[in-house]
């Protein structure tokens, strides 16, 4: 059984709101196999440009399913980012049923006859790790084109990557041992 849970910023949650996203995820639901229970968290963000945003992230033992959609309807981006995750479900139904059965887990999903995704590594490649500021690897990044780049913290030595967001702003994901 999928519940959820809503937090809103700077978006009025009310029970029309809450009905929306009961039926939505109730779509989920009907994909989920017998005794699965998880929670849904549906994040709102509103922005000045009267655009609201909808990410929906369900966590499961060894599974993170996630939606996200920005349109200027509340219902429009619910109903998006609830597509996103079904489409997830279709194409990777079997893959992951199979998965869980590896690692001992149940089936997450309903059988129904879906293609098996190849997740096969197509290409690999070996990169000497320089230490280097982030500043430095933004740098970097921006002189070979890549979206992102990978480095070793002159500071801390973790390993990290720096990204170019959407937004065209940087992110910083940092690794733990």
């Amino acid at each position: 059984m999928l519940s959820f849970n809503v937090r809103g910023d700077d978006v009025d949650i009310t029970d029309e709101v809450r009905q929306t996203i009961g039926s939505q995820i109730e779509q989920i639901n009907t994909e989920l196999a017998d005794g699965v229970s998880a929670v849904a968290h549906v994040n709102l963000v509103s922005y000045s440009n009267r655009l609201i945003k909808a990410e929906i992230t369900i966590i499961f033992p060894f599974l993170l399913l996630r939606g996200e959609a920005t349109t200027n309807a509340i219902t429009t981006s619910i109903s998006n980012a609830v597509d996103q995750i079904m489409g997830q479900i279709e194409r990777y139904r079997t893959n992951v049923n199979q998965h869980a059965q590896r690692s001992n887990h149940s089936n997450l999903f309903r059988d129904k006859e879906a293609p098996v995704v190849t997740l096969d590594v197509v290409r690999k490649k070996r990169i000497p790790l320089k230490q280097m500021d982030s500043e430095t690897a933004i740098l970097q990044m921006n002189l070979l084109n890549h979206d992102f780049y990978i480095y070793k913290d002159i500071n801390d030595e973790t390993i990290n990557i720096i990204y170019r967001r959407n937004d065209g702003h940087y992110g910083l994901i940092t690794t733990e041992s």
